[in-house]
């Protein structure tokens, strides 16, 4: 990632944290400090990220209130389905056509939801007072509306405000505003890197697990994700995961609001079939590796963690007012039954999440304690986390897609 220069400080001995913002995060990872305790634990600065940063972003829709994954519930012609993002009520429609469209789950009569769970047909009608909204979101009816009882009805006000929606294989991206990034572009290295992967294969496979709230806030648990240093301790030999991966090989890719994570497997037998990943990632001097994992981190809050046997999504959503705690969905999709069945025993899956979290809780501590200082980034090692926190305060900003001026 190439960025700007930043208002001329550099070279002009500007200390890190100076000027009049407490956030800011310098270029350098060797002179930068990460984000306050206070953007960890402060609702004012949860606020600002909402209106701000979360505004203005795509979003990996998070799974429905019973654990599906959105993509099935709207697999066919004239479905729709709810679905609670940031606390917002929205609704995503397939038309008859086959495209994808999402509107406020929101009757513009009097404010009732139009749909409390996942349906199919070929209008909307909303439960209370029966206002009938078709397939684009347009109002069609109501009893006791028409242009000679209410002039000029129907206003464009009485129709459903259209909402940018997008896909890529079983995910689902929805933004709330006027994203600051090209959907296609910014997935443009995700689908480089999984060239042979057959997306279309993927199959649903329900956990038990899929929504749960969570201690910390979110942007912890996107930071323990970029960490490196935790691996060995947090996941640590033996029986963990700095045993399955071979930390030597361990890299991190920053891209345009992405990051990518990987590294290769100590037993071959774990890693993915050479033909599913970019040939970039094969080691010419030992061609017998393998990929263990890619990690790709979807700025601001989504993680696709790709594995030999499918897909894991973790999505990681801030809980409104409550800056302390995240609204955790956790989603899998399978490509091979037999690896599948191992991911626990071979990818550590559970393991490894159930590690995160407790670690999390302690961070969590921390950051409420009021006794957390800055903290420093070690170059190169931390160059991940430096790029999430410097993404967090450009956005808050408002300067996501764009370097810094």
């Amino acid at each position: 990632m190439h960025e700007g220069a930043e208002g001329g400080e550099a070279g002009r001995g500007v200390a890190p944290g100076a000027g009049d913002d407490p956030h800011r995060v310098g270029p350098d990872p060797a002179t930068a400090e990460t984000l306050p305790p206070a953007a960890f634990t402060d609702p004012a600065f949860l606020a600002r990220e909402l209106a701000t940063l979360f505004a203005r972003a795509w979003l990996v829709a998070p799974p429905l209130a019973d654990g599906r994954p959105l993509s099935d519930a709207v697999a066919a012609p004239e479905a729709h389905a709810p679905v609670d993002l940031l606390g917002r009520p929205l609704l995503v429609r397939r038309d008859a056509e086959g495209a994808l469209r999402a509107f406020p789950n929101v009757c513009t009569h009097a404010w009732h939801t139009l749909a409390q769970a996942p349906g199919r047909g070929r209008t909307l009608l909303c439960p209370q007072h029966g206002r009938a909204f078709d397939g684009a979101g347009r109002c069609v009816g109501q009893r006791g509306f028409s242009p000679e009882a209410v002039p000029g009805f129907p206003r464009p006000c009485d129709h459903l405000t259209p909402l940018r929606v997008g896909a890529w294989g079983p995910l689902v991206f929805l933004a709330l505003g006027a994203p600051g990034r090209d959907l296609d572009a910014w997935l443009a290295p995700v689908r480089a890197s999984l060239e042979g992967l057959p997306l279309e294969r993927l199959t649903a496979r329900p956990h038990g697990a899929e929504v749960r709230e969570v201690e910390g806030n979110w942007k912890l648990h996107a930071w323990n994700y970029m960490d490196t240093f935790h691996i060995p301790f947090i996941h640590r030999a033996p029986g963990g995961l700095a045993d399955a991966v071979d930390l030597t090989s361990y890299r991190t890719e920053l891209f345009d609001g992405a990051a990518l994570q990987w590294a290769y497997a100590r037993d071959p037998a774990d890693g993915f079939d050479p033909a599913h990943v970019h040939a970039r990632f094969r080691d010419p001097a030992r061609p017998g590796r393998r990929v263990f994992a890619l990690w790709w981190l979807l700025f601001p809050n989504a993680a696709l963690n790709f594995y030999p046997w499918g897909l894991s999504l973790n999505v990681w959503e801030p809980v409104p007012d409550r800056p302390d705690r995240t609204r955790f969905g956790w989603l899998h999709w399978v490509l091979d039954e037999a690896k599948w069945a191992a991911r626990d025993d071979r990818w550590l899956s559970a393991k490894t999440d159930a590690e995160d979290v407790a670690a999390l809780a302690q961070v969590r501590r921390g950051a409420a304690s009021g006794l957390a200082p800055r903290g420093r980034f070690a170059p190169g090692a931390e160059d991940g986390p430096h790029w999430l926190h410097r993404q967090v305060w450009l956005a808050v900003r408002g300067r996501t897609g764009a370097p810094p001026a």
